[in-house]
């Protein structure tokens, strides 16, 4: 066997070759922004750090402290050990291979993953949000951290009336900038900062459109964080539609927020920088509505995964939103130190009426409030093609593609690509700037996301889309007229799981089953940025949305429970979901309206007002994360390095799914295998409980001890779920468990693949 040693030397020699060898050499030498990541901080002074930081940097500078200070963009020295530097390829090479460097990755982007829903979840009230049997007045002693956009403080939700003084223990600030002082700040937003170096780096600054500071341009920070924890506004309205009193779900609740994204997206020297600044202020939840592009990368090359796993071991919960990809493995913020959030309807929808000169009437999504006063020609834009585009192109209404002697004074049918990033509002636009007078856009993916357009429009799915071009080829002089939009409940079934939200299995940890849960996220109405338009309000769709639903819960329980660990609250949220919509039948999934699994819903739709009193729960403790790691690969000096504690892989897990999980995933069965939980009692002192399975297809389950009998609070038992194959099948198959105590039910979804089926779902 031929041995190969190599010096430091003789790495980098190596390296400069191979990068000439693929011709890459000018991009081996060019200077780009990496994060290098070493783990938690183990006590040091942060200018200490500060020094050691550029101590490091110079190695590969030649020994120059100077060129290490050019090279140094941040230091991150509070929650965590890490700095961001430019860095040629080959010095993050020669960095990554140093001791006590964990990991060292590319400053990469990440995006947003962009009223009456706490209605339709069953929490009422205006500022209380009270729910039976508990009081959740102790809110204004939690703090929630918001990594977004900033924030527009002027907005009604975030008014700090007959609120008391600031917490004593928050440790955050003001930060001044553009628009923005220290006295922006109130009772209720006691902390406000800005990060802006990561964005600079990658992209020239003087682009920037937005406030220099934590004041919100986009709008989607305003949103989220009202969503989340805005005060009740008792007239919130998007020009008319969805009128009512509206707040958010701990709405006395603490605000601090972290602008991290920019016009362009949110960088990870900015991000970690946030997570490093909110670990050290003092929040007791953080909020992100964002997240990385799929197929995620490891968890120590996530910003993401990174700031939570510190944010974790410092008692902080951490919300996530899943992703708007919408396709199986799509789904995203996949550590288990995290609770990840897919997207669901409410029972309220915007629509327009369609109807054809021969009566027909069709129903589609719009948030237009134009009305066409007479009917009109309807045709497909694709008999609208001008110049050098074919029918098919002009199908989808693209710029210049309508020929305005075609156009003028019709409604056009246009479409919207499933995979397309163009704006639907957009398209709107072109077809007035062509003569047109309305437009129905068949939207390919189904979404059922009503977005505002400049003439009278309406969204439809393809099976009314291809209805209505039906009629249109076979009518000689086929009309049409389209109604404003107006607010609809009970059109359809509620909640749904929407077609844009991101599902499972888990890409990177199959033994982790992600989403979470599923909360409202389409057609959301919430605080705005007027700097976005001239508007207080505004109505959107996403797992943006659907994130600060759980964050508000969230904080509820720790308002109520200010002990229970970042795991508890989660499994509280988990095992007290719901799989049912609100005409008790099983949630289906848009557009094609199929029943639901976990990997749409993870354990189901929220439930608020059962996730106080949860009966047991499913804690885990850092030290069970260092297990999970050492189980999926992590060596003991990793692990090492990452906690700077005395952490070992002596007890590590068999396999990632041992891990205490509120929800069991056994991706690879192959014959027989048994997990074990730990459950505490958090309800009645004295109580048994009992266990209730729902096997899956073609897997007989059983649960050994099938009885917990408890005779204290805070009391811990054991028991273990054994799989056994009975049946061959094909892919994913599905189930649930529930531990039963009179009132009480403790559900967690079964997920099982037998070892060498397919990656299909049975379901």
């Amino acid at each position: 066997m031929v041995s190969f040693r190599c010096t430091s030397r003789s790495i980098s020699i190596l390296f400069l070759f191979l990068c000439v060898l693929v011709a890459e050499i000018n991009i081996c030498l060019s200077a780009k922004v990496y994060v290098v990541y070493m783990g938690s901080k183990n006590g040091d002074d942060p200018d200490e750090i500060l020094m050691q930081n550029h101590q490091l940097l110079a190695s590969v500078h030649g020994g120059s402290i100077e060129q290490a200070q050019e090279s140094h963009i941040y230091s991150y020295r509070h929650g965590f050990r890490a700095f961001a530097a430019k860095l040629t390829d080959l010095q993050a090479f020669q960095i990554s291979k140093m001791p006590g460097v964990v990991s060292v990755f590319p400053n990469l982007k990440r995006s947003l993953h962009t009223t009456h829903s706490w209605d339709f979840m069953g929490l009422l009230g205006e500022e209380t949000m009270e729910i039976t049997g508990f009081s959740t007045k102790n809110q204004v002693n939690v703090i929630v951290g918001f990594i977004d956009t900033g924030i527009w403080p002027e907005s009604p939700s975030f008014n700090d009336a007959n609120m008391p003084p600031v917490p004593a223990r928050w440790k955050g600030h003001c930060e001044s900038g553009e628009a923005f002082n220290a006295s922006t700040c109130n009772r209720k937003l006691i902390g406000a900062r800005y990060y802006k170096s990561g964005y600079e780096a990658e992209e020239d600054s003087t682009n920037i459109v937005s406030f220099r500071s934590p004041r919100d341009s986009s709008g989607h920070g305003s949103h989220t964080t009202s969503i989340a924890a805005g005060r009740y506004v008792s007239n919130m309205t998007y020009k008319g539609l969805a009128s009512g009193g509206a707040r958010g779900g701990a709405p006395m609740a603490r605000i601090a927020v972290y602008k991290t994204c920019w016009d362009s997206g949110c960088y990870d020297v900015d991000l970690l920088a946030a997570f490093d600044d909110a670990i050290r202020d003092g929040v007791n939840i953080l909020s992100l509505s964002l997240g990385p592009d799929a197929p995620q990368g490891d968890y120590f090359s996530d910003a993401i995964s990174v700031g939570s796993f510190h944010a974790a071991r410092h008692g902080i919960l951490v919300v996530a939103s899943a992703g708007n990809e919408g396709n199986p493995g799509s789904a995203t913020n996949l550590a288990p130190w995290m609770i990840t959030v897919a997207a669901s309807s409410t029972d309220r929808d915007f629509t327009s009426d369609i109807i054809l000169e021969n009566g027909a009437k069709f129903t589609g999504e719009s948030l237009s409030l134009f009305e066409m006063k007479a009917s009109a020609r309807i045709i497909s834009a694709s008999e609208a093609y001008a110049g050098y585009f074919t029918p098919y192109q002009s199908s989808y209404c693209l710029e210049s593609s309508l020929n305005r002697t075609k156009a003028r004074g019709k409604v056009l049918v246009c479409r919207h690509a499933e995979s397309s990033t163009e704006s639907k509002m957009v398209k709107s636009m072109l077809v007035k700037n062509a003569g047109g007078v309305g437009m129905v856009l068949i939207d390919e993916a189904d979404k059922d996301i009503a977005v505002p357009f400049v003439i009278p429009s309406a969204i439809v799915g393809q099976k009314i889309g291809n209805h209505i071009l039906s009629h249109i080829k076979s009518t000689s002089k086929p009309m049409s007229r389209i109604f404003p939009a107006k607010t609809v409940l009970g059109l359809k079934p509620a909640p749904r799981v929407t077609a844009f939200s991101s599902k499972g299995p888990n890409s990177l940890t199959p033994e982790i089953l992600k989403p979470d849960v599923t909360a409202p996220g389409l057609n959301i109405l919430a605080s705005w940025s007027p700097a976005a338009g001239d508007k207080q309000f505004n109505i959107l769709s996403g797992t943006s949305m659907a994130c600060p639903h759980v964050t508000g819960i969230a904080a509820l329980i720790k308002a109520v429970h200010p002990s229970w660990s970042p795991a508890t609250i989660r499994s509280a949220i988990m095992t007290t979901a719901t799989l049912l919509d609100k005409h008790r039948k099983p949630i289906i999934v848009d557009p094609e309206g199929r029943r639901g699994n976990p990997f749409d819903y993870g354990s189901g739709f929220v439930n608020p007002k059962r996730v106080l009193d949860p009966g047991l729960v499913y804690d885990a403790q850092p030290a069970d994360y260092v297990a999970f790691l050492c189980s999926v690969g992590y060596d003991e000096k990793a692990v090492h390095q990452i906690t700077q504690d005395n952490s070992r892989c002596d007890h590590a897990f068999r396999t990632a799914s041992d891990l205490n999980y509120p929800s069991i995933t056994v991706p690879n069965l192959e014959d027989n295998f048994s997990v074990t939980r730990t459950v505490t009692n958090v309800g009645k002192p004295k109580s048994i409980y009992k266990a209730v399975v729902s096997s899956p297809i073609g897997i007989n389950v059983t649960i050994i001890p099938d009885q917990l009998i408890f005779n204290s609070l805070g009391e811990k038992m054991n028991f273990t779920v054994n799989f056994k194959v009975t049946a061959p099948s094909k892919g994913y198959a599905f189930g649930f468990f529930s531990w039963i105590s009179g009132r009480s039910r403790v559900t967690s979804p079964l997920v099982v693949r037998v070892a060498h089926s397919n990656s299909g779902l049975l379901r």
